[in-house]
């Protein structure tokens, strides 16, 4: 897998978003060999010059393709060297992130006094973390998007089971469909909202074979590791996080199932390392520490907010 950066104008931009719904990237004829590069899996991020800001991120579906149809704003290019993909995280236009805010944790910006030279182009091949990064931004944009409160109640007759939980998880207005990736999700937001650098599918180390399912990040040093098992295989989850300790996250979680507890500590007998340093957390623990923590920043960010309103009359927040 490849990590691209496409540069564009903030009206491809709007257009891509609001029209297109990022179903498509396309290049000049002259660039076709850089799109023919990608490949389906691909991960792509959007950078808009003039606003300097980072927008959106998009994952390649399929194979190289010219199409001379028009398709964006520009009279004079059509953009035909092409590749279809669909939108991942899509920001609107209060929502864009600054660029300037990132260059100094950006490894493909080398010299940070002339950051703009590197975001020149039309597309370009970025290192893994120099995405995830960004993506990590766009993650903490949508974090701050304002959630009601019914859609952050445990529906039934007030006992809060974990089918209870499962169900109200799913019914959140989230991005990802499975339940397991809903719950890393939930993680990354609540990381987002404590200023962490979050990340799902995190590898351990650049080079490392495990991945974990969350990663909390201070810049690029590792904090907390996340892993969730709820269905597979306890044991790998486990191994997990003990090479995670290893590498210096400070604190490993084992996001479990209540029926698998007792299983879980005789796995863990044996441990004593890292079981002195783990914790296991429930199905219903993240969707209460997500709540909460939804509500709370919610009315944070009105509380720190200064900007000057034309009102006629005030309305109670609630």
């Amino acid at each position: 897998m490849k990590y691209w950066l496409v540069v564009t104008s903030a009206a491809n931009f709007r257009h891509d978003r609001d029209a297109l719904r990022f179903k498509a990237q396309g290049l000049p004829l002259r660039h076709r060999k850089k799109v023919q590069k990608m490949s389906d899996g691909d991960r792509v991020a959007y950078y808009i010059m003039g606003l300097q800001r980072f927008g959106a991120t998009a994952t390649i579906t399929g194979d190289y393709y010219e199409d001379h149809s028009k398709l964006w704003t520009d009279k004079k290019e059509m953009w035909p060297a092409r590749r279809p993909s669909e939108p991942d995280l899509v920001l609107q236009d209060d929502e864009l992130v600054d660029a300037k805010r990132l260059v100094g944790m950006l490894g493909f910006i080398v010299r940070k006094d002339v950051w703009g030279t590197y975001l020149q182009g039309s597309l370009r091949e970025i290192p893994e973390e120099d995405f995830r990064l960004i993506e990590s931004e766009l993650r903490k944009a949508i974090a701050d998007r304002p959630v009601s409160t019914k859609q952050l109640s445990v529906k039934g007759d007030g006992k809060k089971t974990e089918k209870a939980y499962e169900k109200a998880i799913m019914s959140l207005p989230l991005q990802a469909k499975s339940l397991h990736d809903r719950i890393g999700e939930m993680l990354e937001l609540i990381g987002s909202w404590l200023d962490y650098n979050t990340q799902t599918r995190h590898k351990i180390t650049p080079d490392h074979a495990y991945e974990l399912d969350v990663a909390w990040l201070r810049g690029k040093n590792p904090e907390i590791a996340v892993e969730m098992q709820i269905s597979g295989n306890l044991t790998e989850a486990k191994d997990r996080l003990a090479h995670a300790r290893k590498f210096n996250y400070r604190k490993v979680i084992l996001v479990v199932r209540e029926g698998e507890m007792k299983r879980l500590n005789t796995l863990m007998r044996h441990e004593h390392d890292l079981r002195c340093w783990m914790e296991a957390w429930s199905i219903g623990s993240v969707y209460e520490m997500y709540t909460a923590g939804k509500r709370f920043n919610d009315y944070y960010k009105r509380l720190i907010e200064s900007v000057y309103k034309d009102k006629h009359s005030l309305e109670l927040i609630e």
